[in-house]
This record gives C-alpha cells, sequence and structure tokens, in this order.
C-alpha cells in the first residue's frame, strides 16, 4: 500500500467511494494508486503538463501493477479530458495557476462533478474566484506538513448562496479543524512582524494592518464563543 502525506492524504480522504478521478499535477501519481488501493477511486487519471514527472507516473502505476485503472495523460489542465470524470483535484500549485486552469476547463464544470482545490498561495483569492463563478464549497480542511495548508471541496452551481466578507477570508466550514486557531494565530503573527518593519506610508500597510485586526477580533470572538460553550457544558 502506498502512504501518503498528511496533505495528500487529506485529499484522498475527502475524495467519494467509487469516483472516477483527474489528478492534475500528479507528479508520481502516487494520490491516484493510493484512492485506486483504498476503493476510493474506481478509476483514475493520472495527469502532468510535463513528461519527466509522467514518465515516473507511469513508472509507478507499473510497478503498483495498475496500468488497468490508472491512465496517464500528458495534459495541460484539464482541457480535453473525459467527462466521465466526476472528480477533480488540481493541488500542489499557487492560486494563478488553479485559477487558469479552472477557467480554461469551463466545460467541465457542473452540479455533478467534485473539485477539490489545494493551494499554496491565496486562499482567499481563490474563495473569492470560487465565490464570483457560482461554486459551493462543501467541505475544507486544515493540515499541517511543514506548511499549512487549507483544501477545500467544491461543486458549481448556478444558485450556489454568496460567501460573506468573514467566510472569504476565513473559510466557510474551517471553524471545526484542529488547526483553525494555530493557524490563524501563526497568520497574525507574521502580519503584526511585518507591519512592525514596513513604513505606515507603504501603501500595503493599510489593508495588512485591516487584516491584523480582522484575524484579531475573529480570535477574539472564537476565543469568546468558546468559553462560552465550556461554561454550558460544565452546567
Amino acid at each position: 500500500m502506498v502512504r501518503l502525506g498528511k496533505r495528500l492524504q487529506c485529499i484522498h480522504d475527502l475524495v467519494d467511494p467509487g469516483s472516477v478521478v483527474a489528478d492534475i499535477g500528479c507528479d508520481h501519481a502516487l494520490l491516484s494508486i493510493a484512492l485506486i488501493e483504498s476503493k476510493r477511486a474506481c478509476f483514475c487519471y493520472a495527469c502532468d503538463v510535463a513528461e519527466g514527472p509522467l514518465e515516473r507516473a507511469k513508472a509507478a502505476i507499473v510497478q503498483a501493477g495498475l496500468e488497468d485503472v490508472i491512465t496517464p495523460l500528458l495534459n495541460d489542465g484539464i482541457c480535453g479530458l473525459p467527462q466521465t470524470i466526476d472528480t477533480i483535484i488540481i493541488a500542489g500549485m499557487g492560486f494563478e495557476t488553479i485559477r487558469r486552469i479552472l477557467l480554461e476547463g469551463r466545460e467541465l464544470w457542473g452540479e455533478e462533478r467534485t473539485f477539490l482545490l489545494a493551494s499554496h498561495t491565496d486562499v482567499e483569492e481563490l474563495r473569492q474566484f470560487l465565490n464570483e463563478q457560482h461554486f459551493v464549497i462543501d467541505e475544507e480542511r486544515i493540515v499541517f506538513e511543514r506548511h499549512y495548508y487549507q483544501i477545500i471541496k467544491a461543486h458549481h452551481d448556478l444558485q450556489a448562496k454568496k460567501m460573506g466578507a468573514d467566510e472569504l477570508l476565513f473559510g466557510v466550514h474551517t471553524k471545526k479543524e484542529a488547526l483553525f486557531v494555530p493557524y490563524w494565530q501563526k497568520e497574525l503573527s507574521k502580519c503584526e512582524t511585518i507591519l512592525q518593519r514596513m513604513p505606515s506610508t507603504h501603501e500595503r500597510y493599510a489593508p495588512l494592518k485591516e487584516r491584523s485586526e480582522r484575524i484579531r477580533d475573529m480570535l477574539q470572538r472564537y476565543e469568546k464563543t468558546a468559553d462560552e460553550c465550556s461554561v454550558v457544558v460544565k452546567q
């Protein structure tokens, strides 16, 4: 059995059993192999834009003896993928790349298709994009593997409810995550460190200060709510 790191394992666990999966930027195809072995997926397309990673993926698929259920594809993004795919994983890249891939593959959007997205950068901007393009965020996870990662599970729906400002920044479902507070405490520390070194006249100072204040306020509200819940439980 393939062993996955925390980030890939989290993505794996968000895949609905019996799915037909496309893993975009598959590298060694470890996630595809794990999905087949655990029966989370019944078929996988391991996709990469570069021949080197795809050759490594092919070798790993052959070694696992899964050539019949995992097809490696040299493909830039999701354009032209088979319509039978019901789950698309786009992870291991930044927001701008994810945004481009989604826009270029708009024909694959649909209420019946699930997208698992893990951006290394600008998660708030990713949520804003999903909000503008009528996606519903179904689940979210926060994991730590040398860095913090936020993983989003979503589907397209023209009737999607718009997210509020706090949901765009902090997430729709993330407050239930064990790492929610540690993640935002670290983000607050980063903001405050930058602000201490940045001249107040800098163009980024005001928006960064506002972000810092929003995070601090949210953490205070979260702590107060947690304390109130604790009192209720004790009673």
